[in-house]
C-alpha cells in the first residue's frame, strides 16, 4: 500500500473504534445501498429521510493507481421514491513521468422505485443520468451522456439475522450503446443486539470486452445517538483485468 492507503485504513480502524463504543442498534441492518461492497439493495430509505454519504475508494491496477471520492445526498419522497445525486471526483496516477491527473467526473442524477418488500424480500429498479461532463478526459470523465438502470432484489433469511442482495445493472452511454453491464451479489450478517454486520460481497463488471471481478470482505458499524454508519470494505481483483487490490469505505449520516 502506498502512504495515503495506509493513512485511509489508519483513521477508518480509529473512526470504527469509535462508532464501536457509541452505543447499539438492535434493528436489522435494511440500508438502501452498500457502499463498501458497490451494490444498491431493495431497500429505499424511509419517506422524508435525507441521507449523506461519502465515499472515498483506492484501486490499485497493473500500471495505474485510482482514487476517487463520491459525495452523495439521497431523499425519499415517498414510502415508495427516493431521488439522489452523485458528485464524483477522481485522481489519476499512470507509471511514467508526468501521468498524474486528476478531474470531477460526471455528476449523476438517480431515483430509485421500491416496486415490492415484504418480511423477507425486498425489489426495487432504479435509473440514473450522468451528466456530461464538458470535457472527455480517458479514465476520468466523458461529454457524452449516460444512462444506467439496476435491479436490486434482497432477501431476508427467516429466524437469522442474514440478507442476500442480488443486483443486475447496465449502462448506455451516447454515441457508444450498450456499455457496461454488472452482477453484484452480497450477504451480509448483523446478530440481534449488535452494532455490527459482517458482510461479504462480488462484483462482476464487463466493459468494452473486458471482465473485472472482485471479490469484498467488508464490514458496518452503526453508531447512536447520532444516526451514523461507516463501512470498510477490501476488494481483491479476481481477473487480469481487475485492480490487483482496492480500498472502499462509507462515511453516512441520516437526518
Amino acid at each position: 500500500m502506498n502512504i495515503a492507503s495506509v493513512r485511509l485504513v489508519h483513521t477508518a480502524a480509529m473512526i470504527a473504534g469509535l462508532a464501536a463504543a457509541s452505543g447499539l442498534r438492535a434493528e436489522p441492518n435494511r440500508a438502501e445501498e452498500l457502499e463498501q461492497l458497490r451494490i444498491n439493495t431493495g431497500y429505499i430509505i424511509e419517506a422524508g429521510e435525507f441521507e449523506v454519504n461519502i465515499v472515498p475508494s483506492h484501486f490499485d491496477y497493473a500500471d495505474q493507481r485510482q482514487q476517487d471520492v463520491e459525495a452523495e445526498l439521497e431523499y425519499a419522497i415517498t414510502d415508495r421514491l427516493m431521488v439522489e445525486i452523485e458528485v464524483p471526483y477522481r485522481w489519476l496516477s499512470l507509471d511514467g513521468p508526468d501521468q498524474d491527473s486528476d478531474g470531477a467526473r460526471n455528476i449523476e442524477l438517480g431515483a430509485k422505485w421500491l416496486m415490492a418488500e415484504g418480511e423477507s424480500h425486498a425489489a426495487s429498479i432504479g435509473v440514473g443520468v450522468a451528466l456530461p461532463a464538458g470535457h472527455d478526459r480517458p479514465d476520468i470523465a466523458s461529454d457524452l451522456w449516460g444512462v444506467d438502470v439496476s435491479i436490486p432484489l434482497t432477501y431476508r433469511f427467516p429466524n437469522q439475522p442474514m440478507s442476500l442482495h442480488v443486483e443486475f445493472g447496465a449502462e448506455w452511454r451516447e454515441q457508444q450503446g450498450l456499455e457496461e453491464q454488472m452482477i453484484n451479489v452480497a450477504v451480509e450478517r448483523r446478530p440481534e443486539g449488535s452494532n455490527v454486520t459482517v458482510q461479504l460481497g462480488s462484483n462482476f463488471i464487463r466493459e468494452d470486452g473486458d471482465l473485472e471481478a472482485y471479490l469484498i470482505p467488508a464490514f458496518e458499524i452503526a453508531a447512536t445517538p447520532v444516526p451514523f454508519q461507516f463501512g470498510l470494505g477490501v476488494a481483491a481483483g479476481l481477473t487480469s483485468d481487475s485492480a490487483d487490490w482496492g480500498l472502499l469505505m462509507d462515511f453516512e449520516v441520516e437526518f
